[in-house]
């Protein structure tokens, strides 16, 4: 009855509002503003709180906390309040706490919660995770009241091969709820799935996965609150105080060192994108530079501002900086419409991720933003860097988050950490798919049947908003096995056939009898690779398969028919 009550309220405030002059706009309205070209987008990203863009409508959303409009009458565009997005900002500030989660949305952790469980995971399973303490938020240092900053580590601790880099943390804009959430289920599931699932198994078998759910705990603590759920920045009081919590703090994802106060960063200290008094002023980007710089080496060497030099082609490594919303990946540089030195690669690599999510893969499509994290990795160390824009709301309906965001973004997660080892080669090579044959166990010493699928083509196509030439497509030129080892830890390799006997298209269909002879009963892990007419071979795909010990199977009473 309450929530009847309530939106009939909403609804009321909204009707009165929609008959006063259109210069009136009430505050806190949620707008739709369509634009010609991304320049205008650009536009207002210093002076207005742009919240995403919404790819089918062609337009961004923008927040009026104030329910100023002149800005946007001065620009000429066309503008109306939405009014589903207002009235659910409104209902989602009367929101009643009650049981776990974040009131009204319990598909969301809590910072406590998110520690809390992850920190279990860890205890419970310290051969593949360890739970740390990477530094203090501002109100931990400055008023005790504050929280750790955690990382979570998941490797297989077993394995003695040299391991590739991979890290992604969440929440650094604390009303952004899917990030975390997001992030957090990765962990478990890589975790979870160990020993049962064949890709996630040879992925910590050969890679360290750095996971930091909450990069902004003290922010996100507040914005858990009804009343102020809408608090970007972090909670440093020295800035803005005077307007409230929403208000104070410094945008941490304006706050890194490199290329910092450039377009897309405010010197207002009330303005949800301010930048703060310095690069990395703040400890929550001090937490995140530091760790960054403690994992990854620097293999981009010299000055920060040339905005040219490239990384090695083969530099190892992939940071991912997950935000919301837009459904979008991004890459360097975000804080200049400028190219950086390895933005064909990027680009191929944003593309291929954007395959399992369906986002648009850009580098200028939000407009410029100074100071983010991802510029920092890549312009620091020569990282790969990207920013992933996840759905169409910071606050995403559970329904939505648990049916789609959820599931399209672990796949990508999952293709990301598979490509980690050589992110500016590998993603543009082919991928092997839909191996069969491997599912039934053989007997020892006889000979496995597996059929596949390689492909040059599972790569996102251009989308709106994305101005970039197509990737090149190229044809398989061959395709190689390897078992228990992948081709690029050492492991033998053997040749796979063509199907129809010529390797000639961008799709082939694959064949292989494996040789069993000499591997031992029990589950062994083939690794499929295949290699483009480029030269450039792809990421493996591992599946399991079963061996019996054909000898001890018959003395157990059974007979060969």
């Amino acid at each position: 009855m309450r929530q009847i009550f309530m939106q009939a309220l909403v609804a009321l405030m909204l009707l009165s509002a929609s008959i006063t002059a259109l210069a009136q706009v009430p505050a806190g309205s949620v707008l739709d503003v369509w634009f010609d070209n991304p320049d205008q987008v650009r536009k207002f990203r210093e002076q207005l709180d742009i919240w995403g863009l919404d790819r089918e409508k062609g337009s961004f959303v923008v927040y009026l906390p104030d329910g100023d409009s002149r800005l946007l009458e001065l620009a000429g565009l066309r503008w109306e309040i939405n009014h589903t997005r207002t009235q659910q900002t409104v209902l989602d500030s009367l929101a009643i706490r009650g049981g776990s989660g974040i009131p009204g949305f319990s598909c969301y952790r809590t910072v406590a919660e998110t520690f809390a469980d992850l920190s279990d995971l860890a205890a419970n399973n310290p051969d593949l995770a360890e739970f740390m303490d990477i530094g203090d938020s501002w109100q931990k240092i400055n008023n005790g009241a504050g929280f750790d900053v955690n990382v979570i580590v998941i490797t297989n601790r077993n394995s003695s091969f040299p391991k590739s880099r991979f890290m992604i943390m969440a929440a650094m804009h604390a009303r952004e709820y899917t990030t975390a959430e997001l992030i957090t289920r990765f962990a478990e599931m890589l975790v979870g799935q160990y020993g049962i699932d064949p890709e996630i198994t040879w992925l910590l078998d050969h890679n360290e996965i750095h996971i930091v759910p909450q990069v902004n705990p003290d922010g996100r603590d507040i914005a858990e609150q009804p009343a102020t759920r809408f608090k970007r920045k972090n909670d440093d009081e020295l800035f803005c105080p005077q307007n409230g919590l929403e208000a104070r703090g410094v945008d941490l994802n304006r706050n890194n060192e490199v290329l910092f106060g450039l377009g897309g960063s405010s010197g207002d200290p009330c303005n949800d994108i301010f930048r703060g008094p310095s690069g990395a002023s703040e400890p929550e980007t001090q937490n995140i530079q530091n760790y960054l710089d403690s994992i990854f080496p620097d293999v981009r060497p010299g000055p920060n501002d040339d905005l040219n030099m490239p990384a090695p082609a083969d530099s190892p490594g992939l940071f991912i900086s997950v935000h919301s919303f837009s459904e979008l990946i991004l890459f360097p540089w975000e804080a200049v419409s400028d190219n950086s030195g390895n933005h064909a690669a990027l680009r191929g690599l944003s593309r291929k991720l954007a395959f399992f999510n369906d986002y648009t893969a850009c580098q200028d499509c939000l407009g410029t933003a100074a100071g983010t994290t991802p510029d920092y990795a890549y312009g620091e160390l020569g990282v790969a860097a990207l920013t992933y824009e996840l759905g169409t709301s910071f606050a995403q309906a559970c329904s939505t988050f648990e049916n789609t965001i959820l599931p399209d973004n672990l796949a990508s997660l999952l293709a990301a950490a598979k490509s980690a080892r050589r992110p500016y080669q590998e993603p543009n090579g082919p991928e092997v798919i839909d191996i069969s044959g491997a599912e039934t166990p053989v007997g020892s010493g006889n000979p496995l049947n597996i059929t596949a699928t390689a492909s040059d083509l599972r790569r996102q196509i251009n989308q709106p908003g994305d101005q970039e030439p197509a990737e090149p497509v190229q044809t398989i030129a061959s395709a190689v096995y390897s078992i228990d080892v992948p081709p690029f830890a050492g492991g033998a390799t053997f040749p796979v056939n063509a199907q129809d006997g010529a390797f000639d298209a961008t799709t082939e269909a694959l064949t292989v009898q494996i040789n069993t002879a000499g591997l031992d009963a029990g589950q062994h892990t083939l690794f499929l690779v295949a290699t483009d007419s480029s030269g450039q071979p792809g990421s493996p795909t591992a599946v399991f398969f079963n061996l019996i010990d054909t000898e001890e199977f018959f003395s157990d009473g059974f007979e060969a028919q």
